[in-house]
């Protein structure tokens, strides 16, 4: 039941403008018809399908409302060439790829997002495949993922020991983001201890101002900027949402290194 809802959503979401719908042939258009009345007049089966699933559910809508107003989108990356997203610029934070290269990614994700679990493999495809980009994360927690803002505390709490670490235990918090969604903060520990993490300094740090005002200082900033959602990304001031292709980070930065070109 619930991948069958998955599907009808999944067509709704992307169903075509009007003005395209009358190319289209009359049994879709008729299909069309017949899921908006469905859904319409029975909204309840929906939201209790997707109960326990509101995750999937919020990521599958992000994607496609991305999809449907794609246009626009490029319209604004565009726009922000001149006028970009500038990230704080904080010393000692963890960052993987390029020391000094040209293009800098800022990342506002949330650790139990099957969509920052995503984009999290395109990025490190996009790490290896360009050596001048360097990546940066931030945290963006969304309220409904219970163990977001615990695994974003253990994270920073890490990166107080060793920049290394914090950056192989990020990519641990991904992986394993379904164990940690189910054994919470045994799962945490486990993968503290896996990485060599010091187990004493970690449990006094993760309830200190400095690893609290650091998750706190992200999330203000992403509300700052507009975030409403997890994963977004900043490409050198240039914003991605969601779980792009990695055609769509190269094309933009493409767009940034022949606007800087100029």
């Amino acid at each position: 039941m619930v991948r069958l809802l998955f599907s009808i959503l999944a067509f709704t979401i992307l169903l075509p403008s009007p003005t395209y719908a009358k190319t289209k042939s009359e049994p879709e258009n008729k299909l069309k018809k017949e899921i908006k009345e469905v859904l319409r007049a029975n909204p309840e089966l929906i939201l209790d399908a997707f109960k326990g699933q509101e995750d999937k559910l919020y990521d599958l809508m992000q994607i496609g409302l991305e999809k449907k107003n794609q246009d626009k989108i490029r319209s604004r990356q565009i726009a922000q060439l001149n006028k970009p997203n500038i990230p704080a610029t904080i010393p000692n934070r963890p960052a993987w790829g390029a020391t000094s290269g040209d293009i800098s990614i800022f990342a506002y994700a949330d650790f139990q997002s099957a969509s920052c679990s995503k984009a999290d493999v395109t990025i490190q495809k996009l790490l290896k495949s360009d050596p001048k980009v360097s990546y940066h994360y931030r945290h963006n927690p969304q309220g409904f993922h219970k163990m977001s803002r615990p695994a974003a505390l253990y994270y920073e709490a890490i990166a107080l020991q060793n920049s290394q670490k914090a950056v192989t235990f990020n990519k641990l918090l991904f992986t394993k983001r379904s164990k940690i969604k189910k054994r919470g903060q045994k799962e945490l520990d486990a993968l503290a201890q896996k990485i060599g993490a010091d187990m004493a300094r970690l449990h006094t740090d993760i309830t200190s101002p400095e690893v609290i005002e650091t998750v706190n200082r992200d999330i203000k900033e992403a509300k700052s900027f507009g975030f409403t959602a997890s994963p977004v990304f900043v490409v050198n001031g240039v914003t991605i949402t969601g779980a792009a292709p990695i055609e769509e980070f190269q094309e933009i930065i493409k767009l940034i290194r022949e606007h800087n070109s100029k």
